[in-house]
C-alpha cells in the first residue's frame, strides 16, 4: 500500500513538495526545543523528547523516500 504522502513525494520532482514538510518539521521541533528549554515537568519532558525524535525520524524518512525516485 502506498501512502499519498509517499507517492506525492515521488513525483515531487523538484522538491518543493519535500521542502514544505521538513519546513513544517523544523518549526514544529524548534517549538518543541523551545518549549523543553523552558523547563517542564519530568513526566511532560520525556514526551516531548519523545515527540522531537519522532520528528526527526520522520525527518530521515522524507528524505529516503524523495531520494528513491
Amino acid at each position: 500500500m502506498v501512502l499519498q504522502l509517499e507517492q506525492n513525494l515521488k513525483n515531487d520532482v523538484s522538491g518543493i513538495y519535500k521542502n514544505e514538510i521538513l519546513e513544517k518539521f523544523s518549526q514544529t521541533a524548534s517549538e518543541v526545543r523551545f518549549e523543553l528549554n523552558q523547563g517542564v515537568e519530568p513526566e511532560q519532558y520525556d514526551k516531548l523528547s519523545r515527540f522531537l525524535k519522532a520528528i526527526e525520524a520522520s525527518t530521515e524518512v522524507v528524505e529516503q523516500v524523495w531520494n528513491q525516485k
